[in-house]
């Protein structure tokens, strides 16, 4: 399998057909980023789109510094900012949309249980209540290091901070969503 910043040099010499597999390979990935984010199923679809339309349009200002994948999350925490902005919103929703709660990027092939579909849109709607207590920057550093598999250099580039910066501000945003917890009741196999 081709490396995703192969497929971008590839597209930058015009070769739509490696733009398709980046998409293919990314879609997953950028839904869930969103959906996190914004609780919402329908807007998350919408910034995957915008995010997959700039990327076609901007794709050749992609230099190959870093993980293709950083430069494309840098890319979608600009559109979720822009959004929040625009929208007024410091938020995301606080109940995740009922029919789409359980994790895309983590739904097996196979068909899940009943149980297992109630157990995963409980626990999803557990992870965006407690996010939606957080400010916005620290909800920004969680999803990107835990949803977004970012490593930390990856991050502060996205946020435009030195490495030491995002680890503090992931160890602090995580410190904050202990004491919701703990403030709540709740039990960390509650959320895994």
């Amino acid at each position: 399998m081709e490396a995703d910043e192969t497929l971008m040099k590839r597209f930058q010499q015009g070769d739509d057909n490696a733009f398709e597999q980046i998409v293919r390979r990314c879609e997953r990935r950028m839904l869930t980023f969103f959906y996190h984010a914004t609780g919402n199923m329908d807007i998350a679809r919408d910034l995957r789109q915008d995010l997959f339309l700039r990327l076609y349009v901007n794709g050749r200002s992609y230099r190959g510094e870093g993980r293709f994948v950083a430069w494309l999350y840098a890319i979608a925490t600009n559109l979720l900012r822009s959004h929040f902005r625009n929208a007024r919103t410091h938020a995301p929703a606080a109940e995740p949309d009922p029919d789409h709660a359980s994790d895309p990027a983590e739904v097996p092939d196979g068909r899940p249980t009943g149980d297992e579909v109630v157990r995963r849109k409980e626990r999803a709607r557990l992870v965006h209540e407690l996010l939606a207590t957080l400010s916005a920057g620290d909800r920004e550093v969680l999803i990107l290091r835990f949803f977004g598999r970012l490593r930390f250099g990856e991050i502060s580039r996205v946020l435009g901070t030195t490495e030491g910066t995002a680890r503090c501000r992931a160890y602090a945003a995580l410190e904050r969503l202990r004491r919701v917890i703990d403030e709540r009741g709740f039990h960390a196999g509650d959320l895994l």
